[in-house]
């Protein structure tokens, strides 16, 4: 059962606290509407130590608060990407991969902008044969992402077991750490996770001595998170930004 929060109001101190996320309040994802936010969160006390400190209104999740993922669309991103919840029959566009929209309350279903800049990116700086490491791989849609372009081999970790489960479904993943990785074990290191999480590991991504691929920022948090690293490539949507970076 999940938990959420609904925030009645949309401004600019809501949209700095989602992206910048409190390491002690760990969400499962935002849903945006016209009249706020809906945070959700794993369990109970987390949504109610959250109300006490931000207020809102708790509330358990039924599958119907979900309906929304049976609108979604079809994708086309990037150069290369068809992106096509699982339940349609959409043909693939000629000269096209099919990467599949999953909707589930882990991060990764393909329709946030940063999932999408990850992929434009990725396309761009992937080459054939490459060994990559997904960090906080959610859904597994950007390992899946990266196997279909013909990625050697690809290793994926997260410490939410709904993800591993559902990464599993969706492409190769390892459950593990990042600290279990050795320096040079990839050539790329695939990282779109929240802020909070992104400047606790950073040091530990940057020790793998591999070009880094970040996402899950907004543009303001850009110059902080690649201090000391040179930025390549840099793709911004909607204030979110992903970067390709080496240092």
């Amino acid at each position: 059962m999940s938990y959420s929060v609904r925030l009645q109001r949309k401004a600019a101190e809501w949209e700095e606290l989602l992206a910048d996320w409190p390491g002690e309040y760990p969400m499962q994802g935002v849903w945006e509407d016209e009249g706020g936010y809906q945070v959700f969160f794993a369990s109970a006390a987390t949504a109610e130590r959250f109300v006490a400190v931000h207020g809102g209104v708790i509330a358990p999740v039924a599958e119907a608060v979900h309906s929304w993922w049976e609108d979604w669309e079809p994708l086309l991103v990037g150069e290369r990407f068809f992106l096509c919840p699982r339940w349609r029959e959409d043909p693939t566009p000629a000269g096209r991969l099919r990467l599949e929209m999953i909707g589930a309350n882990v991060f990764g279903g393909g329709e946030h902008q940063t999932t999408q800049l990850c992929l434009e990116l990725l396309e761009q700086v992937l080459r054939p044969g490459q060994r990559v490491l997904d960090v906080g791989t959610g859904t597994g849609i950007l390992s899946a992402a990266a196997r279909a372009l013909g990625a050697g081999t690809v290793w994926a970790c997260d410490v939410e077991p709904a993800a591993v489960e559902l990464a599993r479904a969706h492409a190769a993943a390892w459950q593990g750490s990042v600290d279990a990785a050795r320096a040079g074990c990839a050539d790329l290191v695939v990282c779109n996770i929240h802020l909070a999480v992104m400047r606790e590991i950073l040091p530990e991504l940057r020790r793998l001595g591999a070009p880094l691929l970040l996402s899950g920022f907004l543009a303001g948090q850009v110059a902080e998170l690649t201090a000391g690293l040179r930025v390549l490539g840099l793709r911004e949507r909607d204030g979110w930004c992903a970067v390709w970076a080496v240092g």
